[in-house]
């Protein structure tokens, strides 16, 4: 089996792909500061509850996060005895990344890019709804031709709590109205309908610099949460980078 891991600036998403289906997923929050073997143990703990057997013979590894790339090698060669691929330059993907320097695209980005592209076959828009709301965009036949970053969801609605005097954190959720009736419900319909339309609009645009054509999937902690206001985006897939990081790791034998 491989092990898939994305390391987010908050989330760490983990699954187990057996060659055939992913056997199972998980969530765990980002913590730099835990070593391997505390990590190893949430992992026993999970596969056990999971009902999981077999031997991990690879880690293919995504990070946002530097500081947790050794960590997390150091759980794969030394806890799991497998072989250890972190996304990186030199790494194949199956793409041409056509930007000024390519080094600096994410690996996560990247994966959500060779995902997307697998899935359409064509021209298409991976949206990554995170710390940060990522867009990348794929032209055929397989050029990364660029990235667009902006504030992500959560990140916006705690910048706000903490740059003023009197506004709070207030849950997501969707809001009933673009006008609030109350400061809870003001402050959802601007962050969150106003992240919709963000995400809708540099959609068009990017859609437009790739030729009028390109299908768009959004994955992330908060895709299925916008799906429903988003009228720019075909899909949702939450397991996306996972499934980009599977293919990645096919393509390195």
């Amino acid at each position: 089996m491989i092990l898939a891991a994305d390391i987010g600036n908050s989330l760490i998403t983990l699954g187990l792909h057996d060659g055939e289906a992913w056997r199972a997923r998980f969530r765990l929050r980002t913590v730099p500061e835990k070593t391997a073997d505390e990590y190893a143990v949430l992992l026993q703990n999970l596969f056990r509850l999971k009902g999981l057997e077999g031997e991990v013979s690879r880690v293919v590894l995504a990070s946002a996060v530097p500081p947790l790339v050794p960590v997390f090698r150091e759980l794969g060669e030394g806890w799991l005895g497998a072989e250890v691929l972190v996304v990186g330059p030199g790494v194949r993907t199956g793409l041409s990344i056509r930007t000024d320097n390519p080094a600096e695209v994410g690996p996560d980005l990247v994966a959500n890019a060779v995902a997307a592209y697998a899935r359409f076959q064509g021209n298409c828009i991976a949206v990554d709804f995170g710390t940060a709301t990522s867009f990348v965009a794929v032209a055929e036949p397989g050029m990364l031709l660029g990235v667009a970053i902006a504030p992500g969801l959560r990140t916006g609605i705690e910048a706000l709590a903490e740059r003023t005097a009197q506004l709070p954190r207030v849950p997501l959720g969707l809001p009933s109205s673009a006008l609030g009736r109350n400061t809870v419900s003001a402050i959802q319909a601007g962050t969150i309908l106003g992240h919709a339309a963000l995400v809708d609009g540099l959609v068009r645009r990017i859609r437009t610099e790739l030729g009028g054509k390109a299908k768009t999937v959004a994955t992330g902690e908060w895709a299925t949460l916008l799906s429903p206001l988003l009228s720019e985006v075909e899909a949702v897939d939450p397991w996306l980078t996972l499934e980009g990081l599977r293919l990645i790791s096919a393509r390195n034998p």
